[in-house]
């Protein structure tokens, strides 16, 4: 049976942290799907935007604005975790006039990890 010497057991460990590094950063929470979904095309406004996420959210700390071409945000209400499901953020929308609308959210999963990001989309 073979022995390792501390040098050997440090360089073993330090050589296992660093190949599941990238799998450690693959766990932060992450955005699955959204409606309307980044770079559609929409005939009519639907009554809210849903985004799904691949880990559970922490509502208190999770957020979405939608704004128009000129920056101005169009939503007015803060946006809700789904109780029946805690991976899904909505927000109510408006009847949104023709135009190009950009989507920004920012979200904590329940492991603390923050992430945020940003979409658009258009209504004819």
């Amino acid at each position: 049976m073979k022995t390792f010497t501390r040098k050997q057991l440090s360089g073993l460990a330090t050589a296992t942290a660093i190949a599941l590094a990238p799998a450690a950063a693959f766990a932060h929470g992450r955005l699955e799907a959204a409606v309307p979904a980044a770079g559609s095309t929409l005939e009519t406004t639907p009554d809210s935007l849903r985004l799904t996420f691949n880990e559970d959210l922490e509502s208190t700390f999770s957020m979405v604005k939608v704004s128009d071409s000129t920056g101005q945000a169009v939503t007015k209400e803060k946006a809700k975790v789904d109780a029946a499901n805690p991976r899904v953020l909505t927000i109510a929308l408006p009847k949104l006039a023709s135009g190009t609308y950009s989507v920004q959210w920012a979200v904590m999963t329940h492991d603390a990890h923050k992430t945020k990001g940003t979409y658009a989309f258009q209504v004819k």
